[in-house]
C-alpha cells in the first residue's frame, strides 16, 4: 500500500531551502555585525587622544630611523624605505617654513612654493631631529585599517560558522528523525506490531514511516485474520468432534439392541436399522464437513433455515430422543401440546442440537428423578423446554461447556435463543424458535 502525503516536500527543495536560507541569515549576520564593528571602530578612533598616541608612537620610530641612519635634510628621500615598511602612515616634512618631503609623491622646490598646503591642525605636528637641523612633521596614520581587516575576517569566520551551525542543525534534525524510524523499525522486528512509527514531516522520509505504518496495520490485520480463521477452525474441529459423540452413542446402544436380539418382531427390528443408518449418514455428513475444516478450507456457513410445522419438525427426533434415554435407563416425561404452527429451523442443526442436549443429560441427569420435556407459544415464538435433576445437586460447568456452547451458536444462527437455567437441584434448557402460527 503506497502512502504519499497531499503535500509533500521533495527532501531536494527541502536541502535548497535550507541552505538558501542559512545563507541569508549568514549574510545578513555578516552586515549587520560589519556595520555595528565599524561604528564602533569610527567612534573609537574618532578620539583625538588615541590617534594622537598613535602619532607618537610611529613619530618616535620615525626618530629613531633617522637616528640610526644619520639621514639630513638633504637626504630625506631614504625615508622612502622607512615609509615602505609603515605603509599606513603618511607624513610631509617642513623646514624654515618650506614643504621639503612628502611621503606619497616627490615635489621640486619651485612645485613646494607655488603648491597651497591647506593648514593642519597644531597638534599633528611633531619636531625629528636630524643630522643636520630640526624639522617638522606632520604625520597622519590610517590607524583603523587594521582593526577593519581583523573586523572583516572574524566577520566572515563569524558568518561561516554560523552558516555551517544552521545547515547541521538542519541535518541533525533529518537524522534524529532516521535514527528514531531506525528504533521503530526494530520495535516493529520484536513483534509489536501495536507501536505506531512516527511520522514527521512532508517529505520522502516521512512518506517512509507512513508506509511503515500502513505496512504495520495491514501486517497486523492478516495475522489477526489468520488468528481468527485458525479460531474458527479449531472451534468448529471441536464442535463437530463432541456432536459425533452421542450420534455414535445411539448407534452403539441400537446396535447392542440388535445384537442382543431384544425387538418384538421383525418390524422393529427395521425400525432400529433405519435409525442406524439415520445416524451414521448424520454421522458421515458431519466427519465430511470436519475434514474439510481440517483442510483449512473454512468459509462462511451458509446455514440453510425455513419454516416447517412444528409437529413435523420436531415429533420424529423428539421420539427418537425420548426412547434412546429410555434406553439408557432414564424416565421421561413429555407434556407436548403441539399446536398448530411453523418454526424457523435447520433440520441438521436441530438433530446436534437435541443430541447435544441428550448427552448433557446422560451424563448429569439423576436417574431417579423424570426428565421433563415441555412446549409454550407464544406471539412470533415457540419454545421447548427440557428440565432434569442434578446428580448429587452439583453440575461440573466445565464439562458441559463446549455442548451447550455449540448448542447456543447454533440457536442463534437459526435467528433464535437458548436460555440456560441452573440451580442447586435442576438443570434447565429451553430451545426459543422463531414461530409463525397457521
Amino acid at each position: 500500500m503506497k502512502v504519499k502525503s497531499e503535500r509533500s516536500i521533495s527532501l531536494y527543495l527541502e536541502w535548497f531551502l535550507l541552505l538558501f536560507f542559512s545563507g541569508l541569515l549568514s549574510v545578513l549576520f555578516f552586515v549587520v555585525s560589519s556595520f555595528v564593528i565599524e561604528q564602533q571602530i569610527d567612534r573609537y578612533y574618532e578620539n583625538r587622544n588615541i590617534v594622537q598616541k598613535h602619532n607618537e608612537k610611529y613619530i618616535s620610530k620615525l626618530q629613531r630611523y633617522v637616528s640610526r641612519q644619520r639621514i639630513s635634510s638633504e637626504e630625506l628621500q631614504r625615508l622612502d624605505e622607512w615609509i615602505s615598511h609603515n605603509r599606513l602612515i603618511y607624513i610631509q616634512i617642513r623646514k624654515d617654513g618650506k614643504w621639503v618631503y612628502f611621503s606619497d609623491f616627490s615635489m621640486d622646490e619651485i612645485q613646494s612654493e607655488e603648491y597651497d598646503f591647506s593648514p593642519y591642525p597644531s597638534d599633528s605636528y611633531y619636531d625629528i631631529e636630524l643630522s643636520d637641523g630640526t624639522v617638522q612633521v606632520f604625520i597622519m596614520g590610517m590607524y583603523s585599517y587594521n582593526a577593519y581587516t581583523i573586523a572583516l575576517v572574524a566577520g566572515v569566520i563569524a558568518s561561516c560558522l554560523l552558516f555551517l551551525v544552521l545547515t547541521m542543525f538542519g541535518i541533525r534534525r533529518k537524522i534524529r528523525y532516521i535514527n528514531q524510524l531506525s528504533r521503530d523499525i526494530e520495535i516493529l522486528e520484536g513483534g509489536n506490531l501495536e507501536y505506531e512509527v512516527y511520522a514527521l514531516g512532508n517529505d520522502e522520509i516521512t512518506n517512509l514511516a507512513r508506509g511503515l505504518n500502513a505496512m504495520r496495520i495491514s501486517f497486523k490485520n492478516q495475522i489477526e485474520e489468520i488468528e481468527c480463521l485458525t479460531k474458527t477452525n479449531q472451534e468448529m474441529v471441536t464442535e463437530i468432534s463432541h456432536d459425533l459423540r452421542t450420534p455414535l452413542t445411539s448407534v452403539l446402544l441400537y446396535a447392542e439392541i440388535l445384537q442382543n436380539k431384544k425387538c418384538k418382531d421383525e418390524e422393529q427390528k427395521q425400525k432400529y436399522l433405519e435409525k442406524i443408518i439415520k445416524k451414521i449418514q448424520f454421522m458421515k455428513d458431519l466427519s465430511d464437513r470436519l475434514l474439510e475444516y481440517s483442510a483449512c478450507n473454512v468459509e462462511e456457513k451458509q446455514v440453510r433455515t425455513e419454516y416447517i410445522s412444528s409437529h413435523r419438525g420436531l415429533y420424529e427426533e423428539l421420539s427418537d430422543m425420548c426412547h434412546y434415554l429410555e434406553e439408557r435407563g432414564l424416565k421421561v416425561k413429555a407434556d407436548m401440546q403441539w399446536e398448530k404452527g411453523q418454526m424457523l429451523v435447520c433440520e441438521e442443526y436441530l438433530i446436534r442440537i437435541l443430541d447435544n442436549i441428550s448427552s448433557n443429560i446422560l451424563k448429569y441427569a439423576d436417574a431417579q428423578a423424570p426428565v421433563l420435556i415441555w412446549d409454550e407459544y407464544y406471539e412470533d415464538e415457540m419454545c421447548i423446554a427440557f428440565e432434569n435433576a442434578c446428580i448429587n445437586g452439583n453440575v461440573d460447568k466445565d464439562s458441559y461447556s463446549i455442548g451447550m456452547r455449540n448448542v447456543k451458536m447454533m440457536m442463534m444462527e437459526m435467528d433464535g435463543r437458548c436460555e440456560v437455567a441452573q440451580t442447586q437441584e435442576k438443570f434447565r434448557v429451553c430451545l426459543r424458535f422463531q414461530y409463525k402460527k397457521d
